[in-house]
């Protein structure tokens, strides 16, 4: 499963200095660079290389900014095929919405956690992981703090890869290997870490 990031914070995508620059010379950008580096790995681990893939923080065709939309454009099937898939879809996305904000992981947390429990409820042996690639920072903390929490449970992992230079001090903090497990806004405390964070300019 594979969130990116369409807020306006990024720059705009016609402009080279943009996270979301997509370079004539083929180039790939950040948010490239990211999608081929992890899901080219994780693609190996999945049967049937379809993954959900979805985006968050823009303006969509004939809406409104949207938190979980399909980086496919369907509105029925979340699903692309292959790494090949998410690249084509993420291209295309950017040329069809406007980049806008803020910036909420609660709900692709929250629609990545549907999918792993409609597989423990039908009995698939399953483990899912979700890749969000953005930008800096988030301005739901504490609600992305309790789909975290709830989801401990589920048979899903959460990867958030972090591009650019902005302070990823949030990030971090979801990130419990440093620190106490994270703790929703009811006092439940998570079953397990389910997320890891690394800054792409760090394993460049």
């Amino acid at each position: 499963m594979v969130a990116v990031d369409f807020t306006a914070s990024n720059g705009d995508p016609r402009v080279p200095q943009s996270l979301h620059y997509i370079d004539p010379s083929g180039r790939p950008n950040s948010y490239q660079q990211a999608i081929l580096g992890v899901s080219e790995v994780l693609q190996f681990y999945d049967n049937d290389r379809r993954f959900p893939a979805w985006g968050f923080g823009a303006k969509i065709p004939r809406g409104s900014v949207s938190h979980c939309f399909n980086l496919n454009a369907s509105t029925n099937d979340c699903e692309v095929v292959g790494v090949e898939g998410i690249m084509s879809a993420y291209s295309s996305t950017l040329y069809s919405v406007s980049l806008a904000g803020p910036t909420l992981f609660g709900p692709v947390i929250s629609k990545a956690a549907e999918i792993a429990s409609h597989s423990v409820q039908y009995g698939n042996n399953k483990y899912f992981v979700l890749l969000i690639i953005t930008d800096g920072v988030i301005t739901d903390q504490q609600e992305t703090k309790d789909s975290i929490v709830r989801a401990s449970d589920l048979p899903l992992s959460i990867l958030i890869v972090g591009v650019g230079n902005a302070d990823f001090t949030q990030m971090r903090i979801l990130d419990a290997d440093f620190g106490k497990r994270l703790e929703s806004s009811t006092g439940r405390v998570a079953t397990r870490d389910i997320v890891q964070f690394v800054p792409m300019r760090e394993v460049q």
